[in-house]
């Protein structure tokens, strides 16, 4: 049993180190990490155009929405290239004759991918500390917290661009994530609508309905969004982190599952 355990390990580690040796040599990937780290230092020009008093505002406000923004566009992209591209080349034709699993396939691409954001995340962070080393303003208490929230953001992103990847073609699966991610950023937003006793949602039972079952589908992003108390001092508890973390690994888990069902029952014949 521990052999077979060890094997399945192997299996997985060796497809995750391939994932992350291709994605780290893929154009899409190098070119959106060097916008992401041009757009974090741009954020020097924009806090010049801000009055004297609020420049370490927006410094601390754009930068952390530039890390957060450019992790989710690489999250999708990679997510949603890197299985079309074995599918394509046919790689998945020799892997799968091998005695290896679906689910160890999509496990190891789903790790290698995560390390890439672990890798990305760091050089980003890194320019974003140094703009703010550079601009003279005191790094937030809760920096780095806000820089593990945004890579668990990311992370489920993954997860969710995986399984889309698992049934629909790349663009497709870009919309699917990049939708679904926007509609998470705004479930505070329905949720609010929801207790009005006046508007759309009050005065249709359909929309409401759709409201309340969006509600419960789609993972609430904000949960990783700290940006407000980064910038008011407002403590970020290693409670609240861990609760997100805990967040971000049902819906992972979800949506990996998910993607493993359809995969596995995927013909490549």
């Amino acid at each position: 049993m521990s052999g077979s355990f060890g094997g399945s390990f192997n299996r997985i580690g060796a497809i995750a180190i391939n994932t992350f040796t291709e994605a780290s040599r893929n154009r899409a990937f190098i070119g959106l990490g060097i916008a992401a780290i041009a757009l974090v230092v741009s954020s020097m020009a924009i806090s010049g155009l801000a009055v004297s008093d609020q420049r370490a505002r927006v410094l601390v406000d754009f930068g952390l929405f530039a890390v957060s923004l450019l992790l989710v566009v690489i999250s999708i992209t990679m997510g949603v290239i890197l299985v079309f591209k074995e599918v394509d080349r046919k790689t998945f034709y020799v892997v799968l004759t091998k005695p290896i699993r679906r689910a160890e396939v999509l496990a190891g691409k789903l790790l290698g991918l995560l390390s890439v954001l672990v890798v990305t995340l760091f050089l980003m962070g890194l320019a974003w500390v140094l703009v703010l080393v550079i601009r003279d303003v005191a790094l937030p208490a809760d920096l780095f917290k806000a820089l593990i929230l945004t890579w668990l953001q990311a992370a489920l992103v993954t997860s969710l661009a995986l399984l889309f990847s698992t049934f629909a073609s790349p663009i497709l699966s870009g919309v699917f994530t990049f939708g679904v991610f926007i509609v998470g950023t705004m479930i505070p937003v329905l949720q609010d609508l929801l207790t009005l006793r006046k508007g759309p949602l009050a005065a249709s039972p359909a929309m409401r309905f759709l409201a309340e079952g969006t509600i419960k589908v789609v993972p609430d992003m904000t949960v990783f969004n700290v940006s407000k108390e980064l910038i008011l001092g407002i403590p970020v508890t290693w409670h609240y982190v861990s609760g997100a973390f805990f967040y971000c690994l049902g819906w992972s888990a979800l949506f990996f599952a998910l993607a493993v069902l359809i995969f596995s029952r995927r013909d490549f014949n």
